[in-house]
């Protein structure tokens, strides 16, 4: 990744330029000389040391992906002097030193870029590219022939990111992704959490897709997936440290012909413990089967406020397990502290069923549901050892709800682990 001064884009008045403005403000924070931040895209070409493809292909693709990059808005009103470009050989690395939209605007840029190039061309003359993005400091350092280079967790980061990602894959890692979602409604969008990934030296990150509007792939990348459940583990912590007040459980029929339902828990959490409580595990099953971002789910505070996911590791058909941290921690003895979980999903088994695996005060479940849809809400006692149900001794109250709905309420007290309840409709 050797690369000369030149190619960062500065004369010699400019670098001097450079090395004072950094020399002062290593004077007064201490910083050294050489630390710098930026905001990396790390881009390569893949399948490029297929032996199928001649070298004069090879090469022609490579050139090709520079021709693109270079002709991209982003890349041409940059300042050369804010950028970083490091050839890698099949691919180059662009650290940008201003803000962070810069590395996610050139690979949105580049890939409608692509789509065009990439028209009418055979199998062999196809270029398929793969992104990954990372910010973080890194440090300018020389070769042994004298020439800079850069070495730091930022820029190695992104590589590993890349790496994990197959073709059309624009994969980010949580730090980098975080910041732009917190930047606009567009990049919430576009930028989903994807899944939990090993890379090297075993650590696991989760990594985060951008796709849509014609760019990148929503496909999950086949590389170093992490599928490992954790709830066993969570809820022996959890008995130690958590009761819940209360449990809220909504559930509003959207479409009774596919029986898509809209789910909303509410859980009112005490802490018992004196640790306090900063993650949370949460399980979704379903009856059909979905990803991850099929279920839309939003998961948010008692102020409202969107809790940020720190894991996915277990996104199957029907099985879901992610890991949410709160804002601010929850204290022991602290008040009115409460979470909620919001997914859509089909149920055409027309049944939902509540495993209380720690213990809760208070257990609310409703059903909303059109009036006309001709539902009959039953609750049972679930015997979960022996797949046996009981008709509960006491059974929904039926409210007329807002706008020609019915609201179908069952609550039960002094919950304890173990036990399970089902509503069927």
């Amino acid at each position: 990744m050797a690369v000369k001064s030149q190619i960062l884009g500065l004369n010699r008045s400019e670098e001097l330029n450079y090395k004072l403005i950094h020399y002062r403000i290593v004077q007064k924070t201490k910083i050294p000389l050489n630390l710098i931040y930026a905001h990396f895209f790390f881009v390569d070409i893949v399948g490029l040391s297929d032996p199928v493809i001649s070298v004069k292909k090879q090469i022609k693709k490579i050139e090709a992906l520079n021709s693109l990059i270079s002709s991209c808005e982003i890349f041409k009103n940059t300042d050369p002097s804010l950028m970083l470009v490091l050839p890698t050989g099949d691919g180059m690395a662009i650290g940008f030193l201003q803000g962070p939209e810069l590395p996610l605007m050139l690979a949105m840029e580049l890939h409608k870029k692509l789509n065009m190039y990439d028209k009418g061309k055979s199998p062999e003359e196809v270029l398929r590219i793969r992104v990954g993005m990372n910010d973080g400091p890194v440090f300018i350092v020389k070769d042994v022939q004298g020439n800079q280079n850069v070495w730091g967790p930022g820029i190695i980061l992104a590589r590993r990111v890349m790496d994990i990602g197959d073709d059309g894959h624009i994969l980010l890692s949580p730090r980098m992704a975080e910041t732009l979602r917190e930047l606009s409604d567009e990049y919430k969008v576009l930028i989903k959490p994807l899944h939990d990934f090993t890379i090297k030296h075993g650590q696991t990150l989760l990594l985060y897709s951008v796709y849509g509007n014609g760019i990148g792939n929503p496909k999950m990348p086949t590389k170093n997936l992490y599928q490992r459940s954790k709830m066993t583990r969570a809820i022996m912590k959890q008995k130690l440290t958590t009761v819940y007040d209360k449990i809220d459980v909504s559930l509003t029929i959207t479409d009774p012909k596919t029986m898509l339902t809209h789910h909303k828990r509410v859980y009112y959490i005490e802490n018992i413990s004196d640790e306090p409580i900063q993650t949370l595990l949460h399980g979704i099953a379903t009856d059909v089967p979905k990803s991850f971002v099929d279920l839309n789910i939003r998961i948010s505070d008692e102020s409202g406020r969107e809790l940020k996911i720190t894991s996915i590791n277990f996104d199957k058909e029907y099985q879901k397990e992610f890991t949410t941290s709160f804002t601010k921690p929850i204290y022991k003895g602290e008040k009115d502290r409460s979470y909620t979980l919001e997914y859509d999903v089909e149920e055409p088994e027309r049944y939902f069923e509540n495993y209380f695996s720690i213990n809760c005060r208070k257990y609310t479940t409703s059903l909303i549901y059109p009036s006309d849809a001709g539902f009959k809400p039953v609750v049972y006692d679930v015997k979960v050892e022996k797949e046996e149900k009981t008709k509960s001794k006491t059974q929904p109250a039926l409210k007329e709800f807002e706008n020609s709905l019915v609201k179908a309420i069952w609550t039960k007290t002094n919950v304890i682990e173990s036990q399970s309840f089902r509503l069927e409709w």
